[in-house]
C-alpha cells in the first residue's frame, strides 16, 4: 500500500513539473514566471495544493521553514507568494486533474464492467471582497454579507479519486446544469452515476436517457414536491417503468392538463409564463 501510495505521489509530483514547464500554456500573460526566482511555477501550484487549514504565514513557514532555516535565509513572504499565485490560472490546476485521471492505473470497477461516480455539492466559504461575483445576501439588508462558492464534485467511489469539479457562485448556483456539463464530458467506458434529491428533474433524467453508456440512480421525494408518478407509487419495494408526458408549452398545458397526465417545463431559450405543474419544479428543458 505505501508504494501505491508513493506512486500516485510521483505521478502527480512529475505532472505539476510538467505543467510548471509550460506555464504559458494555461496563463495569459507572457511575462509571468520567466525570471529564475525560488517561488517559480511549479512549486507555487504545488505549495497551493499542499495548504491545509492554517493561516497564510504558517502554511509558507511549513512548507519553506527548515529549508530557509538550513540556508540561514527568510521564509517566503506572503506578498511574494500572492503575487505569484495571482498569476496562474484555474486552467493549470485543470490540467493538472485531468492529466492525473488520464494516467491511473489499475483502475478499478463494479462487476467488471461499470466505474461507479457519484455527484454532489459543497459550499465553501471565501474571503470577503466587495467585488466578488461571488456575494451572497444584499448589502442593503440586515445580516452581513458574505463571499461564498458551490463546489459541483464528480467522485470515482471505487478508485477515491476526483474526476471533475465545477464553481459556481452561491447565489447562481444550478447543481443540475453542473451535472449534466460533467457527465457529458466524461469518456470512460460504461458507468453507473448516484446522485441526491436535488437533482431530481425531468431535464436532468432526459440527458440521462440520451448520454451514452450512463446509468443512473437518483433519489427522488415521496412527498410534497415529487412526480406524481413517483408519489403514488405503493410504500413498499417495487420495480417499475414509468413515463411521462412534459411539454415547454403553456397554452398547451393550461388546455391539456385536466384530461392529459402531462407536466410543464421551461425551454432553456425561451421563458414561458410561470405556470407550472405542481409535480415538478424543472427550470429547463435542453431538448424539442
Amino acid at each position: 500500500m505505501k508504494a501505491f501510495h508513493k506512486n500516485i505521489l510521483d505521478r502527480l509530483d512529475q505532472i505539476i513539473n510538467d505543467t510548471g514547464k509550460h506555464i504559458h500554456d494555461f496563463i495569459d500573460d507572457p511575462h509571468a514566471f520567466t525570471r529564475k526566482r525560488s517561488l517559480d511555477a511549479a512549486t507555487v501550484i504545488k505549495t497551493t495544493i499542499n495548504m491545509q487549514g492554517k493561516d497564510l504565514t504558517s502554511e509558507l513557514f511549513r512548507a519553506f521553514g527548515q529549508k530557509a532555516i538550513k540556508n540561514n535565509d527568510k521564509v517566503v513572504s506572503t506578498s511574494a507568494y500572492v503575487q505569484r499565485k495571482g498569476q496562474l490560472s484555474p486552467a493549470c490546476f485543470k490540467h493538472i486533474l485531468t492529466v492525473f485521471n488520464q494516467n491511473l492505473f489499475n483502475i478499478q470497477l463494479f462487476d467488471h464492467k461499470y466505474r461507479i461516480f457519484a455527484i454532489d455539492g459543497s459550499d465553501f466559504n471565501q474571503i470577503w471582497n466587495p467585488k466578488s461575483e461571488n456575494i451572497v445576501g444584499n448589502l442593503n439588508h440586515k445580516g452581513k454579507p458574505y463571499c461564498q462558492i458551490h463546489v459541483n464534485a464528480l467522485y470515482d467511489l471505487l478508485n477515491n479519486t476526483y474526476q471533475d469539479c465545477i464553481f459556481q457562485p452561491k447565489s447562481k448556483m444550478d447543481e443540475r446544469k453542473a451535472a449534466v456539463q460533467m457527465l457529458k464530458k466524461l469518456n470512460c467506458g460504461p458507468y453507473i452515476v448516484t446522485m441526491d434529491r436535488g437533482y431530481t428533474g425531468f431535464n436532468m433524467i432526459e440527458n440521462c436517457n440520451r448520454l451514452p453508456n450512463c446509468y443512473y440512480v437518483i433519489r427522488t421525494k415521496t412527498g410534497y414536491g415529487a412526480f406524481k408518478e413517483v408519489a403514488e407509487l405503493p410504500n413498499q419495494e417495487c420495480d417499475k417503468d414509468i413515463a411521462c408526458w412534459v411539454t415547454t408549452s403553456n397554452y398547451y398545458y393550461e388546455t391539456h392538463k385536466a384530461t392529459e397526465n402531462v407536466h410543464l417545463v421551461n425551454h432553456h431559450y425561451r421563458q414561458y409564463i410561470k405556470y407550472r405543474s405542481k409535480n415538478t419544479k424543472d427550470g429547463s428543458w435542453d431538448f424539442g
